[in-house]
C-alpha cells in the first residue's frame, strides 16, 4: 500500500474520525462563543453563522459531486461514481442542516418561519432534487446516466438562486460587513464545516458507506 493510501486509511479509521470530528465540533462551539454579536440582530446572529457555514459547505459538496458527475458522464469510471455518491450524501446532509438552522434563525430574529420566501423555496427544491438524485443513483442505471443526474442539484440551485428575488436574505452581507470579527467568524465556521465534511467523506468512502452498487455489467453503458 502506498503512503498516501495508508494516510487515508488512518484518517478513515473510526477512532480517528470520532476524535477529529469531536475536536472540530468543540472548535466550532468555541468560534460561536467568541463570535461577535451584530448591531441589529444581537445574539441572533449566532445561528446565522452556523447556518451560512453549513449551507456553503453543502453547496461546495454539491458542486464537487456535479464535477465528478460530469467526469463520470465522459469517462464512465466506476470509482468516480462511488466518490460522487458519497460526496452527494454528505453534501445533502450539510445543506439540509443549514436549512434547518435557517428556520431557527428566522424564528429567533423575525418571530416566524417564512416558508414562501424565495431563497427558502430554492433550498427546499434543492433538497428535493438532491435526495431524488441520491436515491435514483442507487438503482441499476448506466454510469453515464448517473453522471448526468449528478449535475441536477447544483445546476438547479444555481438557476433558482439567480432568479430568486432577495427579500429576507441580504445580498453578500459578509463581504460588505465592516466588522473584521464578523467576517472572521463566518469564514472560520465555514472552514471548520468544510474540514468536517471532507473528513466525513473520507471516512464513509473508506468504509464503503455509499449506497450498494449493482453489478458492473448492469451499470455500465
Amino acid at each position: 500500500m502506498t503512503r498516501s493510501g495508508l494516510r487515508l486509511q488512518r484518517l478513515g479509521s473510526a477512532r480517528a474520525t470520532l476524535v477529529g470530528l469531536g475536536s472540530l465540533v468543540i472548535l466550532a462551539g468555541l468560534l460561536l462563543w467568541l463570535a461577535p454579536n451584530e448591531k441589529t440582530l444581537g445574539a441572533g446572529i449566532k445561528p446565522v453563522y452556523l447556518h451560512v457555514a453549513l449551507t456553503w459547505t453543502g453547496l461546495v459538496g454539491l458542486t464537487v459531486s456535479a464535477l465528478a458527475g460530469l467526469s463520470l458522464l465522459i469517462t464512465a469510471r466506476p470509482g468516480l461514481d462511488r466518490w460522487a455518491q458519497t460526496i452527494g450524501w454528505v453534501a445533502f446532509g450539510f445543506f439540509a442542516a443549514g436549512f434547518l438552522l435557517s428556520l431557527l434563525a428566522s424564528q429567533m430574529n423575525w418571530g416566524g418561519l417564512a416558508w414562501g420566501e424565495p431563497r427558502n423555496l430554492t433550498a427546499l427544491n434543492t433538497l428535493a432534487i438532491g435526495l431524488s438524485v441520491q436515491i435514483v443513483n442507487g438503482w441499476p442505471i448506466p454510469l453515464r446516466g448517473r453522471g448526468l443526474l449528478r449535475l441536477l442539484p447544483a445546476a438547479g440551485y444555481g438557476l433558482s438562486a439567480a432568479a430568486a428575488p432577495l427579500i429576507l436574505h441580504p445580498r453578500n452581507p459578509i463581504a460588505t460587513s465592516s466588522s473584521f470579527g464578523i467576517q472572521f467568524a463566518f469564514f472560520g465556521m465555514f472552514a471548520v464545516c468544510l474540514l468536517a465534511a471532507s473528513w466525513l467523506v473520507l471516512y464513509l468512502h473508506s468504509q464503503g458507506a455509499s449506497l450498494p452498487r449493482p453489478p458492473m455489467s448492469a451499470a455500465a453503458d
